[in-house]
Formats: structure tokens, sequence, C-alpha cells
């Protein structure tokens, strides 16, 4: 005689439904965590961005050969502006054959 299987019980159902609810609580807790990693990089974005902009003002800034000329006589620096033939030109490219 075949022996009968044992059919799914109360408590089966009970940790199936446990299982269930577990898993979609953890998953949700990892969304929001994760709703939280976006946010902060997001943030930390914008704080990037604004410092490239910052630097590049910086930049554009310190490039400005009235500027440059201004803290030359500010600072009264004993620089002079070259002759032409004092100057050298670096050209980056390939070389023509």
């Amino acid at each position: 005689m075949r022996k009968k299987k044992p059919a799914l019980t109360f408590w089966h159902y009970t940790i199936f439904i446990l299982m269930g609810i577990f898993f979609y609580v953890w998953q949700q807790g990892f969304v929001v965590n994760l709703g939280y990693q976006i946010h902060s990089a997001e943030e930390k974005y914008k704080e990037l961005l604004m410092e490239n902009q910052q630097l590049h003002t910086q930049l554009v800034a310190l490039q400005n050969v009235s500027a440059i000329r201004q803290r030359i006589r500010e600072f009264q620096l004993p620089l002079i502006e070259p002759k032409e033939w004092n100057i050298y030109y670096l050209y980056l490219g390939v070389a023509e054959q």
C-alpha cells in the first residue's frame, strides 16, 4: 500500500506567508536605500558641477592678459614682455614629410 503524502499544514502556509512578507519588507527597504544613495549622488554631482564652474571662472580670470599685467604691477615683479625673436612656438602635430 502506498504511503499517503502529508498535506500542507497550517504551519507550512504560515511559513510561506511570513517568507513572502519578509521578502516584501526587505525589497522595500532596499529600494528606499537606493533612493537615498541616488539623492546623495545627485547632491555630490551638483556640488562638483558648481566647483567646476568656479574653477573654470578662475581659470579664465587667470589667463586674462590684462589681469596678468595688473598682477605684475601689483606685486612689482621685474618682468618684461619678450621680444619677438625670443618667442619659440611648439607645434604639436604630425610632421610633414
